[in-house]
């Protein structure tokens, strides 16, 4: 194959060692020594810095035997081909070798044609195995790529509520139209429109990946975001599931954009219902204007079934965000826990909205929180009734945002400013934008000025202010009551006043001073 492979050497002899890299040099271009350890203990890191594809280990070496490097390196999954060198013959140590699947096991001295023997043999087989992982990776990109087609067409055919489709999905697993249990899902990836084919499969099948354990799953990938279609492969209660895609929407973040918006569907009982949610699909995720900092739309009440109202949501994912920026876990583990506890008995369905919360209250705190340990039981009806498994999930989930990273800070603040840049002539309040970036007040307040060195409405007001004046210089001919309502106010006369207090004289003043050019 021409391919060359790496080679370590770990003799404690000098001699031997340059006379074991010398005969490889010279016979076999193959092969490459790139690098000689005369112990156990600086093996062990050349290994772990270099993975050799082959290694040569004498069994009598310092700081570590050689037969326990080949243990410890096989423990901790090391697949290269091993080569025992070793003037000892005693049986144990042959067996021990045997037991570490090493490739072969040389009696010293050695002649060097039985050396360049075993090495050639050992580069068959290595060509053998790349040869076989070039096939499997050739098939897995073939299968990606039919994968991808396909669910260009499938994803098509729901959209358009093709009947001709249901027999194909009953063949696959799928329940009877109007048993369903599907949603779709939206996510935005920015501006991907120079992404290659390639590429696009490679993500498309990394997010299929995600779900595909527990979800029939089409996707398609447009110019900028990624349509998905997902039925469950078991039945949940409505909460349950929302729990569930709460989690594996943070999994597909993993290999999308954490930051970027997102929308889930209302749950769908049959192809019609399908068809007729994918109307509601925003057509620009930027506008939805959400509690959580996901962006994730089964938060808008009016749209989906909840077992608390928004206003119960508002309050126990504000209290979790509070207490986690407090860092007061402790208590919120209790509280966890004893809320959940009064729940399962009477209503199952608001333990696992109170999970929902919980996982909105961490992702909106921190992009950096970890859902891995929830997302690996949260599809499990026992999770919120074991008390001490719950303790367990609820503590290691929340010591992964112990501290709010900085660059978590300056993302929302760049958030907040693009608010406040893009929408100023909007109703805009600090009570809005910090529920649309997943602070509490209070600390929104708190940060924002911190950050800036001023609150927020005086900021709100200097862009307004600094737009008005802009449009004073294009539009000479713009009345007062034109010029408030681009700016965001309703009340000319308070604008009027905000005017003077920031540039230190009147609208007309001003507007005189640019017609005369001063």
């Amino acid at each position: 194959m021409n391919k060359k492979y790496t080679v370590g050497l770990v003799e404690d002899e000098i001699i031997e060692r340059r006379a074991l890299s010398l005969i490889i040099s010279r016979n076999i271009s193959e092969l490459e020594v790139i690098f000689e350890a005369g112990d156990g203990k600086s093996a062990l890191d050349l290994v772990h810095k270099t993975c050799p594809d082959i290694l040569i280990v004498d069994i009598k070496i310092p700081e570590i035997s050689g037969l326990d490097l080949c243990r410890t390196l096989r423990d901790e999954g090391y697949m290269g081909h091993m080569i025992i060198s070793t003037s000892y013959s005693l049986f144990n140590y042959a067996y021990q070798a045997i037991k570490l699947n090493v490739f072969d096991y040389l009696l010293k001295p050695t002649e060097e044609e039985q050396i360049l023997n075993v090495l050639r043999r050992c580069i068959d087989q290595l060509d053998q195995n790349q040869s076989a992982k070039e096939k499997e990776k050739k098939m897995i990109v073939h299968m990606s790529q039919a994968k991808y087609d396909a669910d260009l067409r499938f994803v098509d055919h729901i959209l358009a509520g093709d009947q001709h489709l249901l027999p194909r999905l009953y063949e696959i697993g799928f329940p009877q139209d109007g048993q369903w249990n599907a949603v779709w899902i939206t996510l935005s990836l920015g501006n991907f429109h120079d992404m290659e084919e390639k590429e696009r499969v490679a993500l498309h099948a990394s997010i299929c990946g995600v779900f595909q354990e527990e979800f029939f799953i089409f996707a398609r990938i447009s110019q900028n975001n990624i349509l998905i279609f997902l039925q469950p492969k078991k039945r949940y209660e409505i909460s349950h599931f929302y729990a569930i895609l709460r989690c594996y929407i943070w999994s597909v973040r993993q290999v999308t954009k954490p930051n970027h918006p997102c929308y889930v569907s209302p749950i769908c009982g049959s192809l019609e219902e399908t068809k007729a949610a994918s109307f509601l699909i925003p057509s620009d995720l930027e506008t939805l204007q959400l509690t959580s900092k996901d962006f994730i739309s089964y938060i808008l009440f009016d749209k989906a079934p909840h077992a608390f109202s928004k206003d119960k949501y508002t309050f126990h994912m504000c209290r979790m965000i509070r207490l986690i920026q407090d860092k007061k876990l402790r208590y919120l583990e209790n509280m966890i826990l004893t809320e959940i506890k009064e729940c399962v008995g009477k209503e199952r369905a608001k333990a696992w909205e109170y999970m929902r919360i919980f996982a909105d209250a961490l992702t909106s705190f921190s992009y950096t929180a970890n859902l891995s340990i929830l997302q690996q039981n949260i599809t499990e009806e026992s999770m919120v009734t074991d008390c001490v498994k719950l303790r367990d999930i609820v503590h290691r989930s929340l010591a992964s945002c112990y501290q709010m990273p900085q660059e978590t800070i300056e993302d929302s603040m760049t958030k907040i400013l693009h608010i406040i840049q893009t929408e100023y002539a909007s109703n805009l309040s600090q009570a809005e934008v910090a529920q649309r970036v997943g602070m509490t007040q209070t600390y929104f307040s708190r940060m924002f000025k911190n950050k800036i060195g001023k609150n927020f409405v005086s900021v709100l007001t200097e862009v307004r202010i600094k737009h008005a004046k802009e449009l004073i210089r294009e539009n000479r001919e713009i009345t007062l009551e034109e010029l408030a309502a681009l700016c965001g106010y309703t009340s000319k006369t308070y604008f009027c006043a905000l005017f003077r207090k920031e540039t230190g004289m009147t609208v007309s003043e001003y507007q005189k001073r640019r017609e005369y050019g001063e």
